[in-house]
């Protein structure tokens, strides 16, 4: 975006203006993060260099001249309000942007100076008393200790007027400019920083902005940013319903370190399909019947067709469609709808109340997990395929329906076989509830025959894994076969106590 650009967004509205809702909701985010973000930078600083002994001497001689006038501290604090004005001027995410990472950089920067060159200050020991003294003491601290080049006061007043003046006509622009040069001239009036700390905090604040301005404002680097506040949005809420989710999310996260653009599609993908799965099991509602937003979401994944106005939906299709964009292979793509079409059916036989047989069960899950982890093993580059550990999807899909058996229950969800629920009616139980189905002798013997069931496939997968040794994606599929190894061997007898009793089968 050029000057001339800035000049039209001008004259397409005023300089200050009220933000929409969720636009003050996402720039005043933003002006929160750069808060803490600048406080933990600035002040680790400030308190690593309290570690050191002395520092360079910067001061001018013409410097014993500049008086000490302690009023000057009102115009050094209004920085705050300048900030604050980018609330009112900015007002959208994208163009508030440019502006916050340049801070952004220009603390880091700024930062690394103080560590490498620390200043020892000339001026004399200051003492305020009466009506400025309160002032003064919030400007003096505000300021800290020992971070004096480059003065960041400076760099963020200037880095304002520059911003500003984009958005600003003749008049507002002049007035922008002479505010921040009055911030400049206040930190030498009240004695916090040298005129070298000025003088390369206003070149810190000019260098920043053309290097950090232009590059942002691409629509490319804007999209890729809109891409990870969704994502980091929806591993919240992921997060915020199960702790499980979250540990899930730090493993994405610690496994883009290094490989951030390629990874990106294991970020999307997991959140597109997790968020489809949580409202097709009810966990995220929308308006309506949820298998009608997924058909929708489907349709436009497929043909480009508008889908109704919701946050799901729009979120759904933009990590979507970077899934889809980023995936290299075309039978990866088609898997990632299958995958979505194949959770479909269960929430229509939640719909209809429909009690599956078992090898109708074992069909869907099998599908579930070989789907869900064959997109996981070519996101991960992998060398192997879910069809060569098929003892390790059985096994997945069998601690899936133990791990989640009361919730799915609860929901209308069926993962018993129907000829177990007709025999728990048959004893006086309901095998739609939990605890009655566990109380029912058919339901213990089905569980104690589906925990000896899940110990023959860990065996034999251990033995499949075993084969597969050396190539890669192999220790992503031996993570999920010790996930469901500790879920075999703590997790579910501690919530089923009567499964400790049940011998275990030796399998050869």
């Amino acid at each position: 975006m050029s000057a001339s650009d800035g000049k039209e967004a001008y004259t397409e509205g005023l300089l200050f203006g009220w933000p929409a809702r969720e636009e003050l909701k996402r720039t005043g985010a933003m002006t929160f993060g750069f808060a803490l973000f600048f406080l933990a930078v600035y002040g680790g600083a400030s308190w690593v260099t309290g570690f050191y002994s002395g520092g360079l001497r910067v001061d001018l001689p013409i410097e014993q001249h500049i008086p000490f006038m302690p009023g000057w501290a009102a115009v050094y604090v209004s920085m705050d309000v300048l900030l604050l004005l980018s609330l009112f001027i900015f007002r959208t995410w994208r163009q508030m942007l440019p502006f916050a990472l340049a801070l952004c950089a220009e603390t880091v920067l700024g930062a690394l100076c103080f560590l490498v060159l620390p200043v020892e200050v000339a001026w004399p020991p200051r003492a305020v008393t009466g009506v400025w003294s309160s002032i003064f003491q919030a400007a003096d601290t505000m300021n800290l200790e020992r971070n004096y080049l480059p003065s960041l006061h400076v760099a963020f007043a200037c880095t304002a007027a520059l911003a500003y003046r984009e958005r600003s006509g003749p008049v507002a622009s002049t007035a922008f400019a002479l505010w921040a040069l009055a911030i400049a001239a206040s930190t030498l009036l009240i004695h916090e920083h040298h005129l070298v700390d000025v003088v390369a905090g206003a070149l810190l604040a000019w260098g920043t902005w053309r290097v950090v301005a232009p590059r942002v404002r691409k629509e490319a680097f804007l999209e890729a940013v809109r891409v990870e506040a969704l994502c980091a949005r929806e591993m919240y809420r992921f997060a915020r319903r199960h702790p499980r989710y979250g540990l899930i999310a730090l493993a994405l996260y610690q496994q883009s370190l290094g490989r951030w653009r390629k990874a990106r599609r294991a970020r999307a993908g997991f959140c597109f399909l997790q968020g489809v799965d949580d409202v097709l099991d009810g966990d995220r509602p929308v308006k309506g019947e949820p298998l009608d937003a997924i058909d929708a979401l489907l349709r436009t994944m497929e043909t480009g067709a508008p889908g109704p106005a919701s946050e799901f939906h729009d979120t759904a299709v933009s990590l979507g469609r970077v899934l889809l964009t980023e995936l290299t292979d075309p039978t990866a793509r088609e898997q990632v709808l299958e995958l979505v079409r194949t959770m479909r059916r269960d929430r229509e036989r939640v719909r209809d109340g429909h009690w599956w047989d078992a090898a109708t069960l074992q069909t869907q899950l099998g599908n579930t997990f070989r789907l869900s982890v064959s997109l996981m093993l070519h996101v991960a580059d992998a060398q192997v395929r879910a069809e060569d550990a098929p003892s390790l999807l059985a096994a997945l899909g069998w601690c899936s329906v133990m791990r989640d058996l009361r919730e799915d229950l609860a929901q209308g969800l069926f993962n018993v076989p129907a000829d177990v629920a007709a025999e728990v009616r048959a004893q006086g139980h309901v095998p739609e509830d939990f605890d009655s189905l566990l109380t029912a002798q058919a339901g213990r013997a089905w569980v104690r025959g589906e925990y000896q069931r899940a110990r023959a496939l860990l065996d034999r997968s251990a033995k499949e894994l075993a084969q597969l040794e050396g190539r890669q994606g192999v220790a992503l599929l031996r993570l999920f076969h010790r996930s469901v190894e500790a879920f075999w061997a703590r997790k579910l007898p501690s919530r089923m106590p009567f499964l400790r009793e049940a011998p275990v089968l030796e399998i050869s």
